[in-house]
């Protein structure tokens, strides 16, 4: 119905040619002339303004020598600013919008698409960062908004306004801290810095590998998992001093591992030596909290060294010969490939989530149907019934009890696929081998690469370790290759220490064990050899 004069003329307010009034939807046209292309209506753009109409748009009547349909009298508008509104009303069946009407532009045809520019240039627009966002509503929840409102209002998901006060609260030194990361944060990003807040440690490391081009939810993930196996190894140190044992940071020199006593001493029995005055256990400062038993007495037990025991200068080269995994970088690479996991876990479960599935995965889903490699063959038919399908297909238990979209159907397909290979890649003991070449894991190799492929096509952003298995190379740490080189006149292989066996650590022969290094660094833990060095415990 045409809007009479009298209805708008005499508006809500009033300012020498501007009428501010709510017009009906059906009176409003787009500017003929409007140059927007794409008006990119995002869910939270038309939740919000479904919710409150914030902004008024800019109209013009319609002159009168424009072609009317017919039946047409009274007023009708052009919309000069505010398109994207107009077709977000319409998607959503808004019966009006607040509009300023504006007669004096109503003749001036240049005035109206100049207007276009200054309304949406990025010259005269700035969005709000991160970091303003998240003080904007911050502080809006502390002046007595309620979660809810701020999610209504502004469009945004319940984990995004979470996340928002979560990131406001913030201290100043943080958001300093942050802010010289020359990253573009999200809110979501910020979010994770709570948990650091006044850490100048995890923050400094969060720094670096952001500057590496990690993401920060995989540096966050990266030190959670550091500091998760220092805690761990807290905790054993102290339940073995407080049993009475002794506990050292490296075998002594002369010491033998129970293993080795048990192997060169017939007789011997590991499980009786706790009584020996010479009983101690090693535990490593860094990575897993492995105790391996060892005696400082192992001639009371009947030992004897061998006459030629294995000196010094010979022991590295032994145990290059021997081909032992390189201690820190197996080390390195088993926390990497734990932290990587918790970060794509948690982008497949947004993934499967999504309203509808991307282009390339029904074509991967048959693929895989067809040729049925062994993730799929070990663990398809019972991916419904692991811990991981209720952390990653919650989305997909939901929509099972509704009507399902045709466009969502093939995430349904992907969900049991991407919990097989996910429960492969993480679960099973042998899963920390995937990413290296020398040993075999639940995965091959070459099966990881086409999972992780087709999730870097989707949009994921690989850690350094998944990237490594895609490019179908070894994984040397996490650090850029650049940071790795040697210093000049520095032998070559020489610069990176933590792909030295033993790293930063003293080595020690241990007399007996010919033919094999006694750095206590290199005998066991997770991912390194099968010696049952590795499965004693006090």
């Amino acid at each position: 119905m045409p809007v009479p004069a009298a209805d708008w003329e005499t508006g809500l307010c009033e300012t020498g040619q501007v009428r501010l009034a709510r017009i009906p939807l059906e009176l409003l046209d787009h500017h003929p002339g409007n140059v927007r292309a794409d008006y990119a209506l995002t869910e939270a753009f038309c939740r919000s303004l479904a919710a409150e109409q914030q902004v008024p748009v800019h109209v013009v009547p319609i002159p009168d020598d424009h072609p009317r349909r017919e039946g047409q009298d009274g007023y009708r508008f052009w919309v000069t600013k505010g398109n994207r509104r107009l077709a977000a009303a319409r998607r959503e069946r808004l019966p009006d919008l607040l509009c300023l009407v504006d007669l004096a532009k109503a003749g001036d045809r240049a005035g109206q698409f100049i207007d276009m520019v200054v309304e949406n240039d990025d010259e005269f627009r700035r969005g709000l960062t991160a970091f303003e966002q998240a003080a904007a509503l911050f502080a809006a929840h502390e002046a007595g908004a309620g979660r809810t409102r701020i999610r209504r209002l502004t469009g945004r998901t319940r984990e995004q306004v979470a996340g928002a006060i979560t990131a406001g609260g913030l201290s100043a030194a943080t958001r300093r801290a942050a802010q010289r990361m020359n990253h573009d944060w999200t809110l979501e990003e910020l979010a994770l810095l709570a948990e650091f807040d006044g850490d100048e440690q995890a923050l400094a490391e969060i720094h670096r590998r952001v500057g590496w081009g990690h993401t920060v939810r995989y540096a966050v993930e990266h030190i959670r998992t550091e500091r998760a196996e220092a805690a761990e190894r807290a905790r054993v140190r102290a339940e073995l001093e407080q049993a009475g044992i002794r506990v050292t940071d490296t075998v002594p020199a002369g010491a033998l591992t129970l293993t080795r006593l048990a192997d060169a001493v017939d007789g011997f029995d590991p499980g009786t030596h706790a009584t020996c005055e010479g009983h101690g256990v090693f535990l490593r400062t860094w990575g897993t909290a492995t105790p391996v038993a060892y005696c400082t007495r192992p001639g009371s037990h009947g030992y004897t060294p061998p006459e030629t025991p294995l000196s010094a200068a010979d022991a590295p080269a032994a145990s290059a010969r021997a081909g032992e995994p390189e201690r820190a970088l197996v080390i390195e690479g088993n926390r990497a490939w734990k932290a990587s996991a918790s970060v794509r876990q948690e982008w497949v479960a947004a993934l499967l989530a999504r309203a509808g599935a991307p282009k390339p995965v029904l074509a991967w889903v048959a693929r895989q149907l067809v040729e049925m490699p062994a993730p799929l063959r070990d663990k398809l038919t019972g991916a419904r019934h692991t811990a991981l399908w209720a952390k990653l297909a919650r989305a997909i238990d939901a929509a099972s009890t509704t009507m399902v979209r045709p466009n969502r159907l093939p995430l349904l397909a992907l969900a049991p696929i991407a919990v097989a290979y996910e429960h492969q890649m993480t679960v099973p003991d042998s899963s920390r081998y995937i990413w290296r070449h020398d040993r075999t894991g639940a995965v091959s190799r070459a099966d990881a690469r086409a999972y992780l492929s087709l999730l870097v096509e989707l949009g994921y952003h690989p850690a350094p370790i998944e990237q490594a298995i895609i490019d179908d190379r070894p994984y040397r740490g996490d650090a850029p290759a650049e940071e790795l080189q040697p210093e000049p006149g520095q032998a070559p292989g020489t610069g990176d220490t933590r792909h030295e066996p033993g790293a930063g650590q003293t080595s020690t022969p241990v007399a007996g064990d010919a033919g094999t290094w006694a750095n206590p660094h290199t005998t066991c833990d997770a991912g390194v050899g099968a010696g049952a060095a590795c499965r004693e415990a006090a």
